[in-house]
């Protein structure tokens, strides 16, 4: 079984490479294959470029066994619908993937695009994260669709046949709070963002930034 790790990664950091990891550790999957959107609906426009995420999350990767990207989204360019994406990976694997999201996104669940016909393509796991709270009773009440859940709150070896009889399942084995929010805001200020992605990462994002003030002066 595979999953799919959808997101801004604006910019991918630690915190999505170690709970990615953990996840395939956890349920044993086949492989993680992180899904970069070009423009999300419920965002504003992203700070970095989506040429510039996709290359951060390839070398942040590069090596990883089990970790892939796949570009749909960045190629396909236009808003970014999770749906659209899994009926993609649908017709080109003939499998249905797990879907891994963070609770902050899940919180939003009920105002994307076809929620319930997502639950019907995927398995989610929701990734919780400090500051968020996951009622999945109240997103199956806004979207009219009685959701099937369970709770994961450790970091060891789980069958992943326990996907059979669940529609989500809530994910809060290791909280890691490093969000992307604080790493654009520490760019910004000119602070340190050492240990908050990999090495090759913060060398081509400082890169960037150079190269960006220079071409605003």
């Amino acid at each position: 079984m595979k999953a799919l790790f959808g997101g801004s990664f604006n910019p991918v950091h630690i915190g999505h490479l170690i709970i990615a990891r953990d996840i395939l550790e956890t349920f044993g999957f086949e492989e993680i294959i992180f899904v970069p959107a070009y423009l999300q609906p419920l965002k504003d426009k992203l700070f970095l470029p989506p040429e510039l995420r996709l290359e951060l999350l390839k070398v942040s990767i590069e090596g990883e066994k089990g970790f892939s990207v796949w570009d749909y989204e960045i190629k396909k360019g236009g808003i970014s619908y999770t749906v659209d994406t899994l009926r993609e990976f649908w017709k080109i694997h003939g499998e249905k993937p797990v879907f891994i999201m963070g609770a902050d996104s899940f919180e939003s669940f009920h105002r994307w695009k076809e929620p319930i016909e997502i639950l019907k393509l995927t398995k989610v796991i929701v990734v919780k994260r400090p500051g968020y709270r996951i009622n999945v009773n109240g997103i199956a009440q806004k979207i009219g669709y009685p959701i099937k859940f369970s709770e994961v709150s450790k970091v060891e070896p789980i069958d992943s046949s326990i996907f059979k009889e669940i529609d989500v399942l809530v994910y809060s084995g290791r909280l890691i709070e490093i969000s992307s929010t604080e790493i654009r805001n520490r760019l910004k200020s000119g602070k340190s963002i050492r240990y908050f992605l990999t090495d090759k990462s913060e060398e081509i994002l400082r890169r960037w930034q150079e190269n960006a003030f220079q071409e605003d002066v």
